[in-house]
């Protein structure tokens, strides 16, 4: 065999046995003991009947924890042998513990028992049911379980996110690179932009022609105030030394807002993205309030005025699942365009 061949399959070994590796005894102690807390909370469903409310049968609860117990034990598997997925597993392994030997004893505490009484604390099944409920109906004009809702607040958010984005980078680099504007449009950010968004709702009711447009509105107000200020702030805070280099040179207005600034303020951008979006959060709740006919706020507001609080706790789980899952791309994101930075915001 030549000795390149030889030196590339050695290489290529040493490459799978960095991530084929054994675990040692700790870390099996550490990937059984979610499985055995996963076990028993299986084993507790079945073994205790459902006494509250009287003759409730259970129907998806029993198969959430026989999916968690399979999914984990793939994954406890995989991860005996490879690395990689170990340590993901392992860091996870006493967030596992406490989340399903919390919803252990909820569990015991309300459909098995009844010490916690309905209908402020619904049992795990009722919950889960919640996620598949057809809320409304016809007279409402709001059909469709939680997916479609998720669905309608989804597609609200990132409408005010995207126009809120847009007008903020304008607004915030008007601000930071110009006097001329800054002398104008810092008043108008200085009135508008401490004003919580249910301030504004009435106004929007009226000026805006549709309840959505209005709701865009307020959504979009929470993201261009953070991200203004963020980003006209780092502007300023340039070293004009750039500015004026690439001025030398010949570069535009627009070249160097491009290519010297906005790489520059950078971690601004992404401090204002992450306060405005945490804000539009807030606010899409009150923004469904405005007569939008489908969303999780509208779902929350809903459930509430019928006292469905297994419907409440199913569309906080989903808002909550949406936000995390929103700003953890965010993150992504800015790790992905920041490398260079260690300072940065973490998620």
């Amino acid at each position: 065999m030549p000795l390149a061949s030889q030196n590339e399959r050695t290489q290529d070994q040493r490459t799978i046995f960095q991530y084929v590796q054994f675990a040692n005894g700790k870390e099996v102690l550490k990937l059984a003991a979610p499985l055995v807390v996963i076990a028993l909370a299986f084993i507790q469903d079945a073994a205790m009947p459902a006494v509250y409310p009287e003759g409730y049968v259970e129907a998806r609860y029993p198969a959430f924890l026989m999916i968690s117990l399979v999914v984990y034990l793939l994954f406890a598997a995989l991860s005996v042998w490879f690395k990689p997925v170990r340590a993901k597993v392992i860091h996870f392994w006493g967030l596992l513990i406490v989340a399903y030997g919390l919803l252990m004893a909820y569990n015991y505490n309300t459909v098995k028992t009844g010490n916690l009484l309905l209908p402020v604390m619904p049992s795990p099944d009722a919950i889960l049911n919640g996620f598949f409920e057809d809320v409304g109906g016809a007279a409402s004009g709001a059909t469709g379980g939680l997916f479609f809702h998720f669905m309608g607040s989804f597609s609200l958010l990132l409408q005010g996110v995207a126009l809120g984005f847009v007008a903020g980078m304008i607004y915030g680099t008007l601000m930071g690179y110009s006097r001329f504007w800054n002398y104008w449009l810092q008043p108008i950010i200085k009135i508008i932009g401490p004003v919580p968004s249910t301030a504004w709702m009435a106004i929007a009711m009226v000026l805006a022609p549709s309840s959505h447009t209005a709701s865009v509105f307020l959504v979009s107000l929470t993201t261009w105030f953070p991200l203004s200020v963020n980003l006209s702030g780092g502007i300023r805070g340039v070293p004009k030394a750039f500015i004026e280099r690439a001025e030398t040179m010949g570069a535009s207005p627009f070249y160097i807002i491009r290519h010297v600034i906005y790489p520059a303020v950078l971690p601004n951008i992404f401090t204002g993205l992450f306060m405005g979006l945490c804000f539009s959060l807030t606010a899409l709740v009150t923004a469904e309030a405005l007569g939008v006919e489908a969303g999780l706020g509208w779902v929350i507001n809903h459930a509430q005025g019928w006292n469905e609080f297994d419907l409440i706790f199913s569309s906080v789980i989903v808002f909550i699942l949406m936000a995390f899952v929103l700003l953890t791309i965010l993150f992504k994101v800015q790790k992905h365009c920041m490398k260079w930075s260690k300072g940065a915001i973490q998620w």
